[in-house]
């Protein structure tokens, strides 16, 4: 099966010396490394504008906990297809990473927004494949790409070897209560290059409470399970829970305890 992982995006606020040893003994084997921009006065698990020494004191910290990294989640703020976005793709090559990811643009049902996204994308795999850098975009609700058949016309469009799509059970599910996000998995599993686990109500998005963790909403795990098992291309698959500000680490650390409790009776 699939090893599991944590996204650092759960601990914002908190420094990531104090995170990791969390996420390891928890019982996960890598991580996403978050570098979405918090909302202040928090401080963001990585920055940009530093020196090599930085990133390679980051990377030995993740691999002291015996930790890999699947991807950067996030661009830093900057925007997919602009001039800056090659910053983005020079750290995660100096921390050695696989793969940026980071939420589909644009705006739903907006043909002018789709083209302009698809755009950014195919620019940005041009400079994050001279690094060996995927790039996977995440459907969101209320984007260019958030339904199973956004991402279908969006994969038609990119170059496969270097995009692909980070699959979220809970928005596609969100995009419509006729959507079966199962359905949608196994549409999409040759594209799928990232898989992010939250659980949810039906027809409903994930929310900041108990029905995200991983078999308190409900999403049919088992289902999920056998057919992320077939998806070759996956390295990992990542719990990507959210938290309101300021929430204690040892709150944080109950949350993925209990998911990583539900996760291992199917992905393991």
């Amino acid at each position: 099966m699939k090893p599991l992982g944590c996204s650092t995006q759960l601990f914002v606020g908190h420094p990531l010396d104090e995170v990791l040893p969390i996420i390891a003994e928890s019982g996960y084997q890598t991580i996403e490394l978050c570098s979405r921009p918090p909302t202040p006065p928090a401080q963001p698990v990585v920055e940009l504008g530093h020196p090599s020494s930085y990133y390679a004191d980051l990377k030995q910290k993740v691999a002291l906990h015996r930790l890999e990294i699947e991807s950067l989640g996030g661009t830093f703020g900057i925007e997919i297809g602009t001039s800056e976005f090659d910053r983005v793709v020079e750290i995660a090559d100096m921390i050695g990473l696989p793969a940026i990811t980071f939420d589909s643009g644009g705006l739903t049902d907006n043909e002018e927004a789709f083209s302009w996204f698809l755009n950014a994308v195919n620019q940005g795999s041009l400079l994050s494949s001279q690094a060996n850098i995927k790039l996977m975009v995440k459907p969101h609700l209320g984007k260019s790409i958030y339904s199973p058949e956004t991402a279908m016309r969006f994969v038609e469009s990119i170059d496969r070897d270097w995009v692909g799509i980070n699959f979220d059970a809970g928005q596609f599910w969100a995009s419509g209560p006729e959507t079966d996000p199962i359905e949608s998995l196994d549409q999409l599993k040759d594209y799928i290059t990232g898989v992010r686990i939250r659980d949810c109500r039906r027809g409903r998005p994930p929310a900041l409470d108990e029905t995200q963790i991983p078999g308190q909403g409900d999403l049919e795990f088992s289902a999920i399970s056998e057919l992320v098992a077939e998806i070759d291309q996956l390295p990992a698959v990542i719990l990507d829970l959210r938290a309101s500000p300021n929430q204690s680490l040892d709150d944080l650390r109950g949350l993925i305890d209990k998911s990583i409790e539900h996760l291992r009776l199917h992905f393991e």
